[in-house]
């Protein structure tokens, strides 16, 4: 297979050999590509520059099995600039797409919402990464066939009350629930008026900002398992 000038993005790289990286990207029309950059550690390498996460590139790829060998890189782009909060958040943005895709599995939707988020997140100018985050997991659970409704009982169907309790499902969704326990001290118990506001991207309020986090987790685990996201302990 030979792969001409695909837009692609630097996820992750690791050295590899005496002289080369192995290279995650990720390509709207192959998904995300494992790739041997061979002799960029050597010496003053021009590619091996362009071959950072967070980089936007063209790059050129050739072989038959699932590891490919990169043949030709060009910058697509002005680099992102990264900073602080944001610049961890990218991080984890990567460690996730690493962690949950599978390899030449193309969905352009993914690439499209990892462009637009990595723009956003070199715009924050300080405000806080959080609203950013849980729109990509979201978007992403939804683009791997893991999305549920925030606005919709799972049993029924029927609309999210504002005032019901309702318990979290991983496999379904929402369901409603009658509890005696304060829902925000009970990881799978949510109030309806938190879900609706998580619904219309409305975190204006903190408590909606943490509800979600609570609810990205929940979500997230049956898919990444007990190992633990290396990028979250830079948020400590």
């Amino acid at each position: 297979m030979r792969i001409e000038f695909q837009p692609a993005y630097v996820l992750h790289t690791r050295p590899y050999r005496d002289t080369s990286l192995l290279v995650d990207l990720l390509t709207p029309d192959y998904g995300r590509v494992g790739a041997v950059a061979k002799g960029v550690r050597r010496g003053k390498s021009q590619r091996r520059p362009l071959l950072n996460p967070f980089t936007a590139v063209l790059v050129s790829l050739t072989g038959k099995s699932n590891l490919k060998t990169l043949t030709a890189v060009e910058a697509d782009g002005p680099s992102l600039r990264l900073t602080g909060l944001a610049l961890y958040s990218g991080f984890y943005v990567n460690e996730l797409l690493v962690r949950l895709l599978g390899e030449q599995d193309p969905n352009p939707a993914i690439f499209d919402d990892y462009r637009w988020t990595m723009q956003a997140l070199s715009t924050l100018n300080g405000d806080t990464p959080e609203p950013l985050l849980r729109q990509f997991e979201w978007r992403l659970l939804e683009h791997l066939g893991y999305g549920i409704s925030f606005t919709e009982e799972a049993e029924t169907g029927d609309a999210i009350a504002p005032d019901s309790l309702y318990r979290f499902d991983p496999e379904a969704g929402f369901i409603p629930t009658y509890s005696s326990r304060d829902p925000r001290e009970t990881p799978k118990l949510f109030i309806g008026a938190d879900l609706i506001a998580c619904a219309n991207l409305n975190f204006a309020q903190p408590q909606t900002l943490a509800v979600a986090k609570r609810l990205s987790r929940l979500m997230l685990h049956p898919l990444l398992g007990y190992k633990p996201l290396k990028s979250r302990d830079l948020f400590k």
